[in-house]
């Protein structure tokens, strides 16, 4: 169902713990239970009187970070062997290969990739299936791309084939990134809001498997600036559509010019010589037909971000000789979801009223 912006800033975001025993709301905090290799938070309902716990790990004797991250290095193409040395190292806990047999199928359902595995194992080394490149733009940006799926998806769908530029860029952006750029006389466009009008724009709150992945992640880590980068690499590594994450964009006055003069585009964005507008998408997928942009928002009913979103849409489109009408944009947290069309924010059809002749 649609809804128009007053709408979805009005949507309260409590997010409240129910129930398992009586679904009662009056839930508190009652204490931590010491489990062998973490800490669990218990619930009391002053209901039905009964304590219980939550999570999708509720019964798993390893932490469920531990678990995510083991199942993302097997989509990553390590073998078990190389998992349980790594899972040893780092978290300092024995593994075996049964728990890794164990986790792919209790968690089929959040490892869509796994269908694409076999043939991108047969095409590609762990080396060269997903390619990350560390960026110091301001701040650290760790751009990731998924080359293995991207193929798998251009080759499955013939109407997904006209993307293969995107597939261009993004190898590109290993290659030249003009790092100097993001750091000299750039605008970065999650600085920008409320420039665009929203007139007749549709803002849709659907139903989508990120906000499953989402959860899950937030349910596994507790700091947030973690949670961020851990849903992406998870996302990456295991859902079938995402292909790139922290994906750099950039527009010139030349792109706006393009947009203003030459396709009559509402942008009310100006830029000097010498300027840019500059950002990091969070997560770039390919599905339906479409190039979807992504970015999560811990408070996603609350948030708005369809200035950012649609400035990513107008560089990327640019960058990629793509037509906007290919792109959409949305926003998530563990809870919602939220698309639009970035192309309704910038184009307005014009009604014309026919004279009729008596």
């Amino acid at each position: 169902m649609a809804k128009s912006s007053s709408e979805l800033s009005k949507k309260p975001s409590p997010k409240l713990i129910i129930c398992p025993y009586c679904q009662g709301k009056k839930v508190v905090k009652k204490g931590i239970r010491n489990k062998k290799l973490e800490k669990v938070q218990i619930f009391y309902c002053q209901h039905c009187q009964k304590k219980f716990t939550t999570g999708t790990a509720k019964y798993k004797t390893y932490p469920l970070q531990v678990i995510l991250a083991t199942l993302s290095l097997y989509n990553e193409f390590y073998t078990k062997d190389q998992i349980v040395d790594f899972v040893g190292k780092k978290y300092r806990l024995k593994l075996s290969g049964q728990n890794i047999a164990n986790w792919l199928k209790d968690y089929r359902e959040y490892l869509p990739f796994l269908r694409m595995r076999e043939f991108a194992t047969g095409k590609y080394s762990r080396r060269e299936a997903i390619v990350r490149s560390r960026m110091f733009h301001g701040q650290i940006y760790d751009f990731g791309f998924h080359r293995a799926k991207m193929d798998c998806i251009l080759e499955e769908e013939y109407r997904h084939y006209k993307f293969l530029p995107l597939r261009e860029y993004l190898e590109l952006v290993l290659a030249e990134c003009p790092h100097q750029v993001f750091k000299d006389n750039s605008f970065r466009a999650s600085e920008y809001k409320d420039i665009f009008n929203l007139d007749g724009a549709r803002i849709t709150r659907r139903e989508n498997r990120a906000v499953e992945m989402a959860r899950l992640v937030l349910e596994a880590v507790e700091n947030n600036k973690e949670r961020h980068q851990f849903l992406q690499n998870f996302m990456l590594a295991n859902d079938s559509v995402t292909v790139g994450v922290e994906v750099p964009i950039l527009m010139t006055p030349e792109d706006i010019f393009h947009y203003q003069k030459m396709l009559g585009f509402k942008v009310p964005l100006e830029l000097k010589e010498g300027e840019a507008l500059t950002g990091h998408i969070d997560i770039v997928q390919i599905r339906n037909g479409a190039v979807h942009l992504l970015d999560f928002k811990p408070s996603a009913r609350k948030a708005k971000p369809v200035a950012q979103l649609t400035l990513y849409a107008l560089a990327l489109a640019r960058l990629t000789s793509l037509r906007l009408y290919h792109f959409k944009c949305a926003w998530f947290d563990g809870e919602d979801y939220f698309e639009f069309f970035p192309l309704h924010i910038v184009y307005k059809k014009v009604k014309t009223s026919v004279k009729k002749i008596c």
